[in-house]
């Protein structure tokens, strides 16, 4: 096609496919005349095949494009962002200021010089914080994707394992050869794991293993009777 619109594209392919994906759009010559739109999640495969992004923008209602790279357009808009908000910051502090000037004039009087003076401190206040509500819808534009802070909290550490996995293995009725056997797992506090592998070598089926919702047809799961397992996968919004 002359122009290939791809929603979400890594979004079930293993490492070996979005590798063949990401090869086969940047060096295939097929491609070097085409159009390539990506809806996409994923930051490494954008860098690698978009020299374009579109930016589409909910609170301020339009479609802005950058030239280069995902990663060129992100560090662009955090300089945004922190120059804007520096701008709105110093305003902020200025109105507050030039309302404090303004207001003591008129609560303890004074010369009519100085009640002209506070008078028009008063009108600048007023200038500025019309500037400030102009300036709201890009202000909220440039925070609407925002990184939110994530703060994960736990009870506090266990001591030993929370779980064990000792030489289990498992298979499906229908499978003519177990999924995998002899696997040896242990998992503590300090645990920071990830699950490799291509599609259909187990990945789900182990973690179902660990939370109980399946059992091993051979070996052991074993679990800290102290410790609540949680799960979100990748359909968690369904």
């Amino acid at each position: 096609p002359d122009l290939l619109l791809r929603g979400e594209p890594t979004n079930h392919l293993s490492i070996g496919a979005v590798l063949w994906l990401t090869r086969e759009l940047t060096t295939n010559p097929a491609w070097e005349e085409r159009i390539l739109v990506v809806v996409s999640h994923d930051r490494f495969f954008l860098d690698a095949v978009c020299g374009d992004v579109l930016h589409v923008s909910g609170a301020a209602k339009r479609l802005s494009q950058t030239h280069g790279s995902y990663s060129t357009w992100a560090k662009r808009r955090a300089e945004q962002q922190k120059a804007f908000a520096r701008t709105v910051e110093l305003r902020r502090a200025e109105i507050a200021e030039l309302k404090a000037y303004a207001g003591h004039g008129f609560k303890y009087g004074g010369s009519s010089a100085s009640i002209n003076k506070m008078s028009m401190k008063a009108k600048q206040a007023e200038k500025l914080e019309e500037a400030d509500a102009a300036d709201a819808d890009e202000f909220a534009a440039l925070n609407e994707d925002v990184e939110l802070p994530l703060h994960l909290k736990a009870g506090g550490a266990f001591d030993g394992f929370l779980i064990q996995l000792r030489n289990v293995g498992f298979g499906y009725p229908s499978m003519p050869t177990p999924l995998f056997e002899g696997a040896e797992m242990s998992i503590e506090s300090s645990s920071r794991i990830v699950l490799l592998g291509e599609n259909g070598n187990g990945k789900s089926t182990l973690v179902k293993l660990m939370t109980g919702a399946l059992d091993p047809t051979s070996g052991e799961v074993k679990r800290n009777a102290q410790c609540r397992v949680a799960i979100v996968n990748q359909h968690h919004a369904d």
